[in-house]
């Protein structure tokens, strides 16, 4: 007898809010996939039936020779729901196509049932997971006149969304320290804000941070936040090249010192003052 079954068997999220989107994979296995077969996906949820939706299709081929095949289930909450759990259920059948590949494959039907376990809730959950870290090397800073421009360290971050409002890292913050991890060289932490993702969603989210150090090798020891919380800790080695090494740009205007972004607007603003004294003046006169 041919097997059929779908994992995992459910679609559940505690943390809904009203407006939001969550999107659940879910596998449809089979144990001979020596056909193709039709599958058809009926909700079974009348209270929910319009928040559900199978980016697939309610129906879909499974291909020969595909043991497994994804779907996915996506849930949008309307702004007007009421704050409760909801529940119902995905029932899938699949069959043997009449016409094409699946022409004359003895017709059994096979199904399994996904159940769905939805809360609504009136409160906002800002939290993250993260899944990975990396970096890669960059050029050291270079001087330019009187101004001296950093590195760019990019930090990647492959960032799980699991509240449900948009999220980011409010920080991260590097302590610099020798190859040996002994001696600390440098402090610092990601310029400009961090790109947000959507509740639920994996994305790479990269901090940018700046860095005064020349060529060499380094230990970084980095702390990701979320607000005033450590959402996680470690360690990583850092290479920075000499500059022009790399094609990569560092940081432009937002990565000067303060006392460097003075030097330059402060002149920029005095001859505007003087310019607009001069019309001033040269319109009194008239």
């Amino acid at each position: 007898m041919a097997g059929f079954g779908v994992t995992p068997p459910f679609v559940r999220n505690e943390s809904l809010t009203r407006n939001s989107i969550y999107e659940q994979d879910i596998l449809l296995v089979r144990s001979d996939p020596s056909t193709p077969l039709q599958a058809s996906v009926i909700v079974d949820a009348p209270e929910i039936a319009p928040w559900v939706e199978v980016v697939q299709g309610s129906e879909f081929v499974l291909p020969r020779g595909e043991q497994k095949v994804p779907m996915t289930v996506r849930i949008t909450v309307p702004d007007d729901a009421e704050f409760k759990r909801y529940s119902g259920a995905l029932r899938i059948k699949t069959g043997a196509i009449e016409d094409g590949e699946g022409r004359g494959a003895v017709n059994i039907s096979l199904g399994a049932q996904i159940d769905l376990d939805l809360n609504v809730i009136d409160r906002e959950i800002k939290d993250f997971r993260i899944r990975k870290v990396s970096m890669s090397d960059l050029n050291e800073g270079h001087s330019f006149g009187w101004l001296f421009f950093p590195g760019k360290i990019q930090f990647k971050m492959l960032t799980e969304n699991t509240g449900n409002v948009d999220v980011s890292p409010s920080k991260v913050e590097f302590s610099v320290y020798d190859s040996s991890g002994v001696v600390l060289l440098e402090e610092t932490r990601n310029k400009g804000r961090i790109q947000q993702i959507a509740p639920y969603a994996t994305e790479e989210l990269v901090a940018n941070i700046p860095t005064k150090l020349p060529d060499g090798n380094y230990l970084v020891r980095y702390k990701i936040y979320n607000d005033d919380e450590v959402k996680q800790e470690g360690e990583l080695s850092l290479n920075v090249l000499p500059y022009g090494t790399l094609q990569a740009a560092g940081f432009g205007f937002s990565g000067l010192s303060v006392p460097h972004k003075i030097s330059i607007l402060l002149p920029i603003f005095g001859l505007l003052i003087l310019i607009l004294t001069i019309i001033y003046a040269l319109r009194q006169r008239r």
